[in-house]
C-alpha cells in the first residue's frame, strides 16, 4: 500500500519562508548602505570578506538543520500517520525550535555585549541574517525536491 501525502501545509510553509527570505534581503542590504556611509569603503569590503568567510563556515551546520527540518515536514505530511509517530514528530519539532531558539537568543545577546564598532555590529548581525536566509532557502530547497519525490 503506498502512502499519500497532504502538502497543503507545507506548501503554504514554503511560501511564507519565501517572503521572509526578501524581507532578510532587504533588511541585510539597508545594513549593509548604513555601514557603507560610516566607516572606509576598505574597512567595509574587510567586514563583507569576513562575513562571507563566517558563512561558508556555518553553511553546513545550517544546511543539516533545513535538511533534518524539511525531512521531518514532510514525514508529518503524510496521512494515517500513528499517535506515537506524530508523538515523536512533534518531539523533534520542539527541539528544533528550541534550537532556533537559542540562536536567536546567542546572537541577540552576542550583539548587545559586543564591541559598539559599526563594523563588529555590522558582522554578528549579517552573519545572523545570513544565517537564517540560508536555512530558509536550504529548508525550501530539500521540502520542494522531497514532495516532488513523493508525488
Amino acid at each position: 500500500m503506498t502512502q499519500t501525502f497532504d502538502f497543503t501545509r507545507l506548501r503554504k510553509l514554503t511560501v511564507i519562508h519565501g517572503f521572509v527570505q526578501v524581507f532578510l534581503l532587504v533588511l541585510l542590504a539597508g545594513m549593509s548602505f548604513v555601514l557603507l556611509g560610516k566607516v572606509p569603503s576598505d574597512v567595509f569590503m574587510n567586514s563583507i570578506i569576513r562575513v562571507v568567510v563566517l558563512e561558508l563556515i556555518l553553511f553546513y551546520p545550517v544546511y543539516k538543520l533545513a535538511t533534518g527540518d524539511a525531512q521531518r515536514e514532510v514525514a508529518s505530511a503524510a496521512t494515517g500517520l500513528t499517535a506515537d509517530e506524530l508523538q515523536a514528530l512533534r518531539r523533534k519539532r520542539v527541539f528544533s525550535d528550541i534550537l532556533k531558539g537559542a540562536l536567536i537568543i546567542f546572537f541577540f545577546t552576542f550583539t548587545v555585549k559586543a564591541p559598539g564598532a559599526p563594523q563588529i555590529q555590522f558582522m554578528i548581525l549579517a552573519v545572523f541574517l545570513l544565517s537564517y536566509l540560508a536555512y530558509f532557502q536550504c529548508f525550501n530547497y530539500v521540502a520542494k525536491k522531497l514532495m516532488e519525490a513523493q508525488d
